[in-house]
């Protein structure tokens, strides 16, 4: 049995440069793993089972073809090996339909846990090719700090020169659209465009100001409790707001981790929302591989 830790991630910022002839739009964005995490029990189980998951006591995830967990392993050999179980509920499993990239992050942690099961690396072509399958920010999760991110999402780039960033963020009980917020989005920009502001976060001074985000005014819109809690989190001494991706997650930048736990646990909140404090890694060394945030495979 192996177990496999799934980090959540943020987008600071987000910017609609076009839309495609397919449909989909264009960004550019960073994405930041954060030290908040699903984890996941693996194992083998007798060849010709097929593969399969079982949520833990109290999780809310679907069990058949529409998680991510259960589609990874199908698309990659040796698929009739094993059997997957699955152990997705921990204190600070990531929320559900928050933004967070929990389903894209289990997806890679499977694939990452399959090889593991295998004793072989899949071909990085094929992994890739695997990963964007499964969705557009999936080969994210492979990577392990900070990415500048383009194309859908899946054009990524190291975003080096920065430091940890300690975030508090709130989770609220409302649910975004992502299809529905690009479409209204798209509405209001336009478009074919240049970036203009993503570009300033790889800069060593970061969240200095608020990142901009094309998708968080017709959320907030439809969703004022999304300015509520940004206007909470920076009465509770965040340096700079934003929300992540298309919603409804918002974060705050503060000055240290201690801040950002203080203010998780006293601001002002929507009823309903959840709030954490949280970080992001300042680089892919033993930042992510000691303790209890170990980000890779550990045998149990």
């Amino acid at each position: 049995m192996i177990e496999v830790r799934a980090p959540a991630k943020l987008n600071l910022g987000l910017e609609v440069l076009r839309r495609r002839a397919d449909g989909y739009h264009e960004i550019e964005t960073v994405f930041v793993p954060l030290r908040l995490f699903d984890r996941m029990l693996l194992k083998r189980s007798p060849a010709g089972r097929g593969i399969g998951a079982r949520r833990s006591a109290g999780a809310d995830l679907p069990v058949d073809g529409t998680n991510l967990v259960v589609r990874a392993p199908e698309r990659a050999p040796p698929r009739s090996a094993f059997r997957w179980t699955c152990a997705c509920g921990s204190r600070n499993r990531i929320p559900i339909g928050a933004g967070l990239g929990g389903g894209s992050s289990d997806a890679a942690a499977a694939l990452l846990g399959l090889e593991a099961l295998s004793a072989r690396e899949l071909p990085r072509e094929l992994r890739r090719k695997l990963a964007l399958e499964l969705g557009a920010d999936v080969p994210f999760f492979w990577t392990r700090s900070r990415r500048s991110a383009r194309g859908v999402g899946e054009q990524l780039a190291g975003a080096p020169g920065h430091s940890r960033d300690a975030l508090g963020a709130g989770g609220l009980p409302v649910q975004i659209s992502t299809a529905w917020a690009y479409t209204e989005a798209g509405r209001e920009l336009t478009l074919p465009r240049d970036p203009t502001s993503i570009a300033a976060l790889l800069r060593p001074a970061g969240l200095l100001s608020p990142p901009r985000n094309d998708l968080e005014a017709v959320g907030a819109r439809r969703h004022p409790e999304i300015r509520e809690a940004q206007r909470s989190l920076a009465r509770a001494g965040a340096l700079a707001t934003g929300m992540s991706g298309s919603g409804p997650t918002v974060f705050g930048r503060f000055e240290d981790e201690r801040a950002a736990q203080r203010a998780a646990e006293t601001v002002e909140v929507p009823a309903g929302a959840r709030t954490i404090a949280t970080s992001s890694p300042g680089s892919a060394s033993a930042d992510w591989t000691a303790g209890s945030w170990r980000w890779g495979v550990a045998k149990r």
